[in-house]
C-alpha cells in the first residue's frame, strides 16, 4: 500500500526519506532520536492532527532549522511543512490509477488545511493510460479507504476510551445494525420495565406532577454504546478498565486487529513503544503476534525500544529503521547502511549484545515449548504402562538399567522402566533430559493411576532439576523425595562406595560410572565409549582461560561424550558379566523401598 514516505521541515525532521516500507517497519534509537515523528507525521498526512483531532499548531511542529535558515535569508522563503507518500496501487482502480503514485500535501504558515498534489497524470502517461476525471475521483476514494490509526506511547485512559468507541462502531455496523431477533428483544425489554417501574413513575408525577419513565434502550444503535468489555478471572469478573496497564495494553492491538478484519477500509498502524507496560515475555508474544497475526491485515509501523520488536525489523516480511540525530536534526537509515555508519558503532553494539540476549532468551523459550510437548507425549505413554514406572533422564539411561536388571535377578522387574525423552537418539541432547524429568514430575496429576520414580544423574545439571518445587519434600530419612500427592518420587544415582564418593564430590556421576574403569574402556565391534577432560574456566587479567582439573591423570574426572552413550549402552553394556552391575543393587534397592513405602 505505501512504498515511500519523504517527510519535509516536520519538527526535528529536516528532510528525509524512508523507502521500501514492507509490512511491519521498526524504528529504534535512542530517547529523543525523532522515532515518533514519523509516526506523527503520517498521523498529519492522513487525519490532519497529530495525536488528537484539534491540536495541530504549525509554530510548535515547524522545523527550527528550517525557521533559521528563512529568517536568515534576505528574500524570506515560505515556512511550510510536505509530507510526500508515494503509494502501490494493487488490484484495485486499475483502469484509473496508475501502478505507483506519489500524493504530497503542504502546510503552509497561515493556513489550516493543507495543499494537496500528485503525479497520477504524468504517471499514468508513462503507461500509456489517459488521465481524467475518473482518475481524480478515483484517488479520493483511494485516499478515503485507507485508516491510519495512531497510538502514542502513552496509553492513557483517553486512548482507550477511543480504542472501545472504534470497536463499539465496527461491531455495530457488522455484527448487530440487521439483527432482527434483537430489535425485537430490545422491545421487549422496553415494555417490561414500563409496566415494572409504572409505580414508581405514579409517586414521582404527584410529587413533580412531571410524568416520567425507565428507559432502556430502544434500537440496536443505542444498546452497543453501553458496551464495555469484562475480563474473567479466577474469582469472578473484572472490568477491563479496572485491570493492570499491561493488561490494558496488551488489549489495544487486539481490538486494532479485530475492528481491520472486519472493516471493509485499507488499515494503517502508527504504534508508538508497543512493549510499554508488558513484562519481557508478553512483550515477546506480542511481537510475534505483530508479526504473525496483526502485518496480515494492517500495515503497521512502530516505534520501539525492546529487542523482541527490534528483532521483527530483520525478518522477511519486516523492515527495520534505525532514527539518531545530528546537529538536533533526526537521519534515518535502514539498519543495513547505519550498521556501515562509523558514528553508530558505539550505539549498535550496545544493541548487538541485547539483541544476542534475546535470541538466547528466545531459543530458552522455544525450548521449553518443546518440553511442554514432550511431556504431554510421556504422560499419555506413562498411563498406558500396568506398573510403577521409573523415569530416567534419557534413553541410554533407561537401556543400561534394564540390561541390569536382567543380570542381577531371574524374576520380573516388578516397574517398568522408561525414559522421559521422546526424541530420537539424534534429537535426545538438543532438550535436556533433566529438566523434561523434572518437569514430568512437578507437573504429575493426584489422580493419575501411577506412581512415577524419578531418577536423576549425579551431576550438576541432574542435582538442580533435582531441587523440583515446593511439593516435593523428604520422610524420615529416606534418600528419596515424595510428592504431597503421593504420587511423584524423586532421587539421585547413589554413592555408596569410596570411589563413587569420589565422582559425586565432582558433581560427575552419571549412571555409566556404576561401572568399573574396566568395562568403561570396553571396545565391542568397534565401539566404546569415548571421554573428554573436565574442565574448569576462570578469567585472568579479563581473558576466559581452561584448565583441566585436577592435572592428576583420574579417569573419573573426564566427561562422557554424549555421542558415544548409545553405542556404550546398546553394545558394550549387554556384553559385561554380572558382576560389573554389583553399584546397579543401589539403585533397585532404593526403588523396592519406594514401592514397600507406596503399600
Amino acid at each position: 500500500m505505501i512504498e515511500k514516505i519523504e517527510i519535509q521541515y516536520f519538527r526535528s525532521i529536516y528532510r528525509v526519506t524512508i523507502a521500501n516500507i514492507n509490512d511491519i517497519n521498526v524504528f529504534s534509537g535512542k530517547n529523543d532520536a525523532g522515532k515518533s515523528n514519523v509516526l506523527k507525521a503520517l498521523n498529519l498526512f492522513f487525519n490532519n492532527h497529530i495525536v488528537y483531532d484539534g491540536d495541530y499548531n504549525f509554530k510548535e511542529n515547524y522545523n527550527l532549522q528550517r525557521l533559521e535558515e528563512v529568517r536568515r535569508e534576505t528574500v524570506k522563503g515560505k515556512q511550510f511543512i510536505q509530507i510526500k507518500i508515494t503509494f502501490r496501487r494493487g488490484k484495485q482502480f486499475e483502469k484509473t490509477l496508475p501502478d505507483s503514485f506519489t500524493v504530497s500535501k503542504k502546510w503552509n504558515r497561515d493556513d489550516e488545511l493543507p495543499q494537496m498534489t500528485d503525479d497520477i497524470e504524468m504517471q499514468l502517461k508513462k503507461q500509456g493510460q489517459v488521465y481524467n476525471a475518473r482518475s481524480r475521483a478515483s484517488l479520493t476514494r483511494f485516499l478515503n479507504n485507507i485508516r491510519y490509526i495512531y497510538v502514542p506511547a502513552i496509553k492513557d485512559q483517553r486512548l482507550f476510551n477511543e480504542m472501545l468507541k472504534k470497536l463499539q462502531n465496527i461491531v455495530y455496523s457488522k455484527k448487530l445494525s440487521g439483527n432482527e431477533q434483537l430489535t425485537s428483544s430490545l422491545s421487549t425489554l422496553y415494555e417490561n420495565v414500563v409496566v415494572a417501574t409504572k409505580e414508581l413513575s405514579d409517586e414521582f408525577k404527584k410529587a413533580t406532577n412531571v410524568d416520567s419513565m425507565i428507559a432502556t434502550p430502544t434500537e440496536v444503535d443505542e444498546l452497543y454504546k453501553t458496551l464495555h468489555i469484562i475480563t474473567r478471572m479466577a474469582d469472578g469478573t473484572v472490568s477491563l478498565e479496572n485491570r493492570g496497564d499491561g493488561i490494558r495494553v496488551r488489549y489495544i492491538p487486539s481490538i486494532l486487529n479485530y475492528i481491520a478484519q472486519n472493516a471493509s477500509e485499507n488499515f494503517v498502524w502508527g504504534f508508538e513503544e508497543p512493549e510499554n507496560s508488558l513484562e519481557f515475555n508478553m512483550a515477546r508474544e506480542m511481537a510475534e503476534d505483530f508479526y504473525r497475526v496483526y502485518a496480515r491485515n494492517s500495515l503497521i509501523l512502530l516505534t520501539t525500544h525492546s529487542p523482541a520488536f527490534i528483532d521483527l525489523g530483520h525478518r522477511n516480511k519486516g523492515r527495520g529503521y534505525r532514527c539518531f540525530k545530528v546537529l538536533y536534526e533526526t537521519k534515518i537509515l535502514d539498519f543495513e547502511h547505519a550498521e556501515q555508519l562509523p558514528s553508530l558503532e558505539e550505539e549498535l553494539g550496545y544493541i548487538r549484545i541485547l539483541q544476542r540476549q534475546y535470541d538466547e532468551y528466545k531459543n530458552i523459550i522455544e525450548e521449553n515449548a518443546k518440553i511442554k510437548d514432550k511431556i504431554k507425549d510421556l504422560e499419555a505413554e506413562l498411563e498406558i504402562s500396568k506398573k510403577p514406572v521409573l523415569l530416567t533422564e534419557g534413553k541410554t539411561d533407561a537401556k543400561i538399567l534394564s540390561v541390569a536388571w536382567e543380570k542381577l535377578y531371574d524374576y520380573e522387574c516388578p516397574f517398568d522402566i522408561k525414559s522421559c525423552n521422546l526424541l530420537d537418539d539424534q534429537e535426545e541432547n538438543a532438550i535436556a533430559g533433566a529438566g523434561i524429568l523434572k518437569n514430568t514430575l512437578c507437573a504429575w496429576r493426584f489422580d493419575s493411576s501411577k506412581v512415577v520414580i524419578g531418577l536423576f544423574d549425579n551431576d550438576d545439571a541432574g542435582l538442580k532439576a533435582f531441587k523440583l518445587d515446593g511439593n516435593y519434600g523428604t520422610e524420615k530419612e529416606n534418600p528419596w523425595k515424595i510428592h504431597k500427592n503421593k504420587k511423584g518420587y524423586a532421587f539421585v544415582i547413589p554413592a555408596n562406595n569410596d570411589m563413587l564418593k569420589k565422582i559425586e564430590k565432582i558433581k560427575n556421576l552419571s549412571i555409566e560410572y556404576l561401572f568399573g574403569q574396566d568395562s568403561l574402556q570396553k571396545e565391542v565391534n568397534g565401539k566404546k565409549l569415548e571421554f573428554e577432560p573436565f574442565t574448569n574456566t576462570f578469567l585472568c587479567n579479563g581473558i576466559p582461560v581452561e584448565l583441566n582439573v585436577p592435572d592428576v591423570g583420574e579417569w573419573y574426572y573426564a566427561r562422557i561424550k554424549d555421542n558415544t552413550k548409545v553405542d556404550f549402552a546398546y553394545t558394550v553394556v549387554p556384553t559385561l558379566e554380572k558382576e560389573e552391575f554389583e553399584n546397579f543393587r543401589d539403585i533397585f534397592k532404593i526403588v523396592k523401598d519406594i514401592l514397600e513405602d507406596i503399600k
